[in-house]
């Protein structure tokens, strides 16, 4: 589990990252601790880490936690937010962010295990697809997949983190994920919708900058099926 913990009190910080070491030293776990948002921003947007959990202070100076987390929804859209906040009335703030829980300061070690224990359960719940290659066998979580691309007999998986080419059949994808918020934008790309940032008429543009194109036959459909998507996820 990747946990990213974001406060500009740096003593909050250790005892936060001291704490989630000893109470999960028995899990694959990595910890980082960023002093700002900006610190924070500037290397999820430069590299490819990801995480699984960010810990988020509201109140921080210069850029704070809200244009974070809004930044953040962008840049990688599965990561959890738990807000951090030294007041009860900032914890309405974050529904337009989706934030995954709020914890008040002092932090209560009890909540916060809960916060952490309840995001654990949520990354285990995530459906996935598996498939083999010449590599070897992989298992990708839905949210982590961009887009499936067909070609010729092969079937190009496009993820946040990578691409992965395999043998097999893009209509097989489309009849399993077509609930699960996958939609067949042309003959050869199936597209996860959480990750459309904008379209036109021709084209799709994902969170990531890439540009996937639509089927003019399509754009109709695929505009309500969008909007439709949009209202059933939204929190």
């Amino acid at each position: 589990m990747k946990i990213a913990i974001c406060d500009d009190d740096l003593v909050l910080n250790r005892k936060l990252h001291q704490f989630i070491f000893e109470t999960y030293h028995d899990i694959d776990l990595r910890i980082d601790e960023y002093r700002s948002g900006e610190e924070f921003l500037q290397k999820i947007s430069t590299s490819k880490l990801t995480y699984d959990l960010l810990l988020l202070d509201i109140e921080m100076d210069r850029v704070n936690g809200i244009t974070v987390a809004k930044e953040l929804k962008q840049l990688s859209p599965k990561t959890f937010v738990v807000f951090i906040t030294s007041h009860d009335e900032f914890a309405t703030v974050g529904y337009e962010v989706s934030a995954f829980r709020y914890l008040i300061k002092p932090i209560n070690k009890n909540k916060l295990i809960e916060a952490i224990e309840s995001a654990k359960e949520e990354l285990l719940s995530i459906k996935s697809i598996s498939f083999q290659n010449k590599d070897g066998e992989y298992i990708i979580p839905l949210n982590d997949i961009l887009y499936f691309e067909a070609q010729n007999q092969e079937v190009l998986v496009s993820t946040t983190e990578q691409q992965l080419l395999h043998r097999g059949n893009l209509n097989d994808y489309e009849q399993r994920l077509s609930q699960e918020g996958f939609y067949r934008v042309h003959r050869s790309y199936l597209v996860n919708l959480r990750f459309v940032k904008s379209y036109s008429k021709i084209e799709i543009i994902l969170n990531g900058g890439q540009t996937i194109p639509l089927s003019r036959l399509r754009f109709k459909e695929f505009t309500a099926f969008f909007r439709e998507f949009v209202k059933r996820t939204a929190r």
